[in-house]
């Protein structure tokens, strides 16, 4: 092979490089620009829905034959909200709703950045994990469950599920309660739907693996939910944290959030939290 045929290759395939770099480099700019889009969709949602100055009146629910500070959920009582620092935000969701019809409540853990809307797909369980709030198909995706759980917070534990983002938004600050310090002072979850604010204090936030918890647990069955919370606490690990003061029992309800451990795929990190009472809006 003579130079001016090696110098040909050279050429060619420093072309191809160069078309290869090039479309890298694209590839990786929309996807942030579609990540920042996304972002910027979600903050303007929070931002004309979500009154954060408006307080929240956390009275109790009167329930027929239960006391006028406690509502009954299945067989067991909860007290209100008085005695609790439910954050002061008013949504409106009638309006969320006309963006996406999905949407059913909102999600806010204090101590964190996590203040979102929580959807859930009534046919594709994974619509959510790729695409965002206004159906567009990418990343950061939705806090969302699957429709294993009904809508209405009575399971015995609802899973709500985000990605683990690299820029801290949807369910990255979970992994903040791999600290101890982190733990022991931010310990509450609150839900709010269009009636109603449960208040669920955290007492669990451990590495797991990705095993479906909803289709491995009959939930159902008290006995069954009894050894799942026996396990619960048998989950080893440097960052895992318990608090075993808080009672959790089999006639309780409980709340799952799940997200993703960086770099195993296998494992998620969950914190989860007991139901411990019940407002109206």
């Amino acid at each position: 092979m003579n130079k001016k045929d090696n110098k040909k290759i050279h050429m060619i395939a420093a072309g191809v490089f160069f078309v290869v770099f090039f479309l890298c480099v694209l590839g990786i700019m929309r996807h942030y620009i579609d990540l920042r889009n996304a972002e910027m969709k979600m903050d303007e949602l929070r931002e004309e829905y979500v009154n954060e100055t408006h307080p929240v009146v956390s009275e109790s629910i009167v329930s027929e034959n239960v006391s006028s500070d406690e509502v009954l959920l299945g067989e067991k009582q909860y007290p209100g909200t008085e005695g609790y620092e439910v954050p002061n935000i008013d949504i409106d969701f009638d309006a969320l709703q006309t963006e996406n019809e999905h949407i059913y409540a909102w999600i806010n853990v204090p101590g964190t950045d996590i203040d979102y809307p929580v959807l859930q797909h009534p046919e594709d369980n994974t619509f959510y994990l790729e695409h965002n709030i206004d159906g567009s198909e990418g990343y950061p995706g939705c806090i969302y469950t699957e429709y294993y759980n009904s809508k209405n917070w009575e399971d015995k534990n609802t899973i709500l599920y985000g990605h683990n983002m690299r820029d801290g938004s949807m369910f990255a600050d979970l992994h903040d309660f791999e600290n101890q310090e982190n733990f022991d002072e931010n310990r509450f979850i609150y839900i709010f739907t269009e009636e109603q604010i449960f208040v669920y204090e955290i007492f669990a936030a451990y590495e797991y693996s990705d095993a479906h918890i909803l289709l491995g647990y009959d939930t159902r069955d008290e006995d069954y939910f009894a050894d799942y919370i026996e396990e619960i606490y048998k989950n080893e690990g440097e960052n895992n944290h318990f608090d075993t003061d808080i009672p959790v029992t089999p006639e309780d309800r409980m709340i799952t959030l799940s997200t993703c451990v960086g770099g195993q795929s296998d494992r998620r990190f969950l914190v989860q939290g007991v139901l411990v009472a019940i407002g109206n809006t």
